[in-house]
């Protein structure tokens, strides 16, 4: 585990848990530095402080010292077009409302798992979720954020 601030910018977590004082535990939990949320470091001040933070659909900053204070664990994060073969699980789609609605009208939302089938030759990106198999351009694959399910994680190591 390590702390929110020193993740980069860039980076996914998942909360494990919030320190501190009774007072700033129950502010950051009611922003929702929850157990189980997935965080995304979006943006950086120029000086360093404060650094914006995306979960549950919105974004808000929070200064150093109260990013010290959450416990996360750094997810492995990547896009679709850039995946290997395998069970992966969406983390998240970057994108409006438009592409979020297409993609969960085809079965993929935040939290599916799908198995992806080419092997990351030219072309589209092939895939198999519920099992429907289906195929996207290497543009909108981008746009699929995934993480590779543990059982898959254990093998590459």
């Amino acid at each position: 585990m390590t702390r929110l601030s020193e993740l980069g910018v860039g980076e996914w977590a998942v909360v494990k848990r919030v320190e501190g004082a009774l007072a700033i535990r129950r502010r950051l939990e009611t922003m929702g530095f929850v157990p189980g949320v997935q965080v995304y470091v979006s943006r950086c001040a120029p000086m360093g402080d404060p650094r914006a933070y995306e979960l549950l659909g919105y974004c808000l900053s929070l200064r150093q010292e109260e990013a010290e204070l959450i416990m996360v664990e750094r997810l492995n994060v990547i896009s679709l077009n850039v995946a290997p073969a395998g069970r992966l699980r969406v983390v998240a789609i970057s994108g409006g409302r438009g592409i979020r609605h297409k993609l969960k009208e085809l079965g993929i939302a935040e939290g599916t798992v799908l198995n992806r089938e080419d092997n990351g030759q030219n072309g589209p990106v092939t895939v198999t979720v519920q099992g429907r198999r289906l195929q996207f351009g290497r543009g909108m694959a981008a746009r699929i954020m995934v993480a590779l399910e543990a059982n898959e994680q254990q093998a590459a190591d």
